[in-house]
């Protein structure tokens, strides 16, 4: 049976580039004034499978509430996006009205029947029942610092290790110092988690194979660019239906980001993870923002409930003990993070995980013990703590 597809469009020319394109499917235009008039439409042609409607920057707003309207009265409907450029405002608009995918003229002419059929897979009815929605793991720290996505490649790396071969593993690294991840890993991205941002629900698992950046231990790798100077603007909506997406493509991700990407964003990243990590160390200086930070999220109702405390480059005798720390930031120990300075400092420059070159090293062990730890069912331990005086009192004063 072939597909029966109407396009809303102004100009007849992507009907036209349609038919020539998929000469498989029918194609009809229709101009339309409002959605009772295409519900009507689409009753009278008997069956449509799926609707194009031509974006614009002129006509993205009206366009965009047309085909809102429209799922709200036919929900089971495929809507796609066409245009003649990739204007990324133009096809987010698309795409955050609820179209499933966006073709453009010239540059999508090889692949129209190709991206027509996978469309029509994906909004298929019960398409998506069933599939297993993968756990989103965070590791966040109140300050920026190149830690953050290091503890965030070893712990994608053991959630790897622990879920076997054939289950697909994402790093998606936001924080600052910007392409971290990627820079650890020695990865040469061409594409990364703003381009994934961009193309919102697009994300497939033909786009993870082709464009997503790939570590030879089978680990996917999305990271900011490397060359960018500053923090690039994330609007946190939008990085959340990137990871609902990204849920059902993969077994597991684990997210680097930081304190400076906001509020709003924190809140919600937190609200979706399974488990999330609050990272810090000894010093007075991270301690005191963990503070302030995790002060900001509680006072703006955060759910804290599925965060642990995770203290990295742990040294004995230099005044704050985890336990300590644990009841002063009022989050239960998660990890104690040990290691050799020069292993740690050789792995990254390197571009090799430290279980590749320093396996021996307290880290390895303690890292694949926090995944271990992830991984398991929830249970009631929390970490008990003792106040103390002196630089303790120094710090939470």
């Amino acid at each position: 049976m072939r597909t029966q597809a109407l396009v809303i469009a102004d100009d007849p020319v992507y009907l036209n580039w349609l038919q020539n394109a998929a000469p498989g499917a029918e194609f009809s235009l229709a101009r339309v004034s409002d959605v009772d008039d295409l519900v009507d439409r689409i009753h009278a042609t008997g069956r449509v499978d799926v609707v194009f409607f031509e974006f614009s920057p002129a006509t993205a707003a009206v366009r965009a509430a047309l085909v809102e309207h429209l799922l709200e009265r036919v929900p089971d409907i495929a809507v796609a996006g066409v245009g003649q450029d990739g204007d990324s405002a133009t096809m987010l608009a698309a795409m955050r009205a609820g179209a499933r995918d966006f073709f453009i003229v010239q540059r999508d002419d090889a692949n129209v029947a190709a991206l027509l059929s996978r469309l029509l897979r994906r909004s298929a009815p019960g398409a998506t029942a069933g599939r297993a929605q993968g756990r989103v793991y965070g590791v966040m720290a109140a300050l920026p610092g190149e830690s953050i996505a290091f503890l965030g490649e070893h712990l994608a790396l053991a959630c790897a290790e622990r879920l076997g071969k054939g289950e697909r593993v994402l790093l998606l690294d936001v924080a600052i110092p910007a392409g971290a991840a990627s820079i650890f890993l020695n990865l040469n991205q061409t594409y990364g988690v703003l381009d994934a941002i961009n193309d919102g629900n697009r994300c497939d698992a033909t786009l993870v194979d082709t464009a997503f950046s790939r570590h030879a231990s089978g680990l996917y790798v999305l990271s900011l660019p490397e060359d960018f100077i500053g923090r690039p603007h994330i609007d946190g909506t939008e990085l959340m239906q990137l990871l609902s997406v990204l849920r059902g493509l993969f077994a597991c991700t684990v997210v680097a980001y930081d304190g400076h990407l906001g509020v709003d964003a924190l809140r919600g990243l937190l609200g979706l993870a399974d488990r999330s990590l609050m990272l810090t160390d000894q010093s007075i200086l991270r301690s005191r923002h963990s503070k302030y930070l995790l002060r900001a999220l509680r006072l703006d109702d955060c759910p804290l409930d599925r965060l642990g405390l995770v203290v990295d480059d742990y040294r004995k005798r230099v005044g704050l003990e985890p336990q300590n720390l644990s009841e002063l930031l009022d989050l239960p120990v998660s990890a104690t993070l040990s290691t050799q300075a020069a292993n740690r400092t050789q792995a990254m420059n390197q571009g090799e995980p430290m279980f590749v070159c320093a396996p021996k090293d307290e880290y390895c062990a303690g890292v694949r013990q926090l995944a271990a730890t992830l991984q398991a069912p929830r249970d009631a331990t929390t970490g008990t703590s003792e106040s103390g005086g002196g630089l303790l009192s120094r710090l939470f004063k």
